[in-house]
């Protein structure tokens, strides 16, 4: 293991996505420059650490083309979001997406700040259903029944949502109404960052990248 962690940076270099600084994936300078995070006027209460742009933007397109670098400081980013101790329920992508990228962010960031704020996480939900991609804010919004829980997985008294991007809110709206219908308090949700209005999520070159 050591032995891997020694030869890993010259077989996958890193630079920082936002102003190239060697051997790491979002330097502290360019996470500063993410704006504050920010309470959305939402049923569940959505903070967010930072608008949808700019090196936070790329850290998390990165993401989703199955690069690593960024969870950790994507996480950092997340964390003084989450209050010590906080259940995490990570919400999560498709099967499909996950096994494309390698890992499934969501998890992944919410193993990273569990650690980071003395919590824990739940992986409960199990997203079903067609993809959102092509979908405008109006399909986002009428959309129901993305998620299922998983069998065998006990039900938190109170837990906190955790994404990466959040657009219209509909995803963690439609996994709220779920974990309390299986009779959980949700405390809210927080994620990377908010898309700004009129846009929709994540895009790679002119087409929508799927949550």
């Amino acid at each position: 293991m050591n032995v891997w962690h020694a030869i890993r940076p010259w077989l996958f270099p890193v630079w920082c996505i936002g102003c190239g600084e060697p051997e790491i994936g979002l330097c502290a300078a360019c996470t500063s420059a993410a704006r504050p995070a920010r309470l959305f006027l939402d049923p569940i209460g959505v903070r967010a650490a930072s608008d949808y742009g700019g090196a936070v933007r790329e850290a998390i397109l990165a993401l989703k083309r199955g690069e690593r670098a960024y969870l950790d400081p994507l996480a950092g980013l997340l964390a003084p979001l989450v209050p010590f101790g906080a259940v995490l329920v990570p919400v999560t992508t498709t099967r499909r997406r996950a096994a494309e990228r390698g890992f499934d962010q969501a998890r992944e960031l919410a193993c990273r700040v569990a650690v980071l704020r003395s919590g824990s996480t739940v992986d409960l939900l199990r997203k079903r259903g067609a993809a959102q991609r092509g979908l405008g804010r109006a399909g986002r919004l009428v959309a129901r029944g993305r998620f299922a829980l998983r069998a065998g997985v006990a039900v938190p008294a109170r837990v906190l949502l955790l994404d990466d991007v959040v657009t219209t809110g509909a995803t963690l709206r439609d996994a709220a109404g779920l974990l309390a219908a299986a009779g959980c308090c949700v405390a809210g949700a927080v994620v990377v960052a908010q898309t700004l209005p009129g846009r929709e999520t994540p895009r790679r070159g002119g087409r929508l990248v799927e949550a």
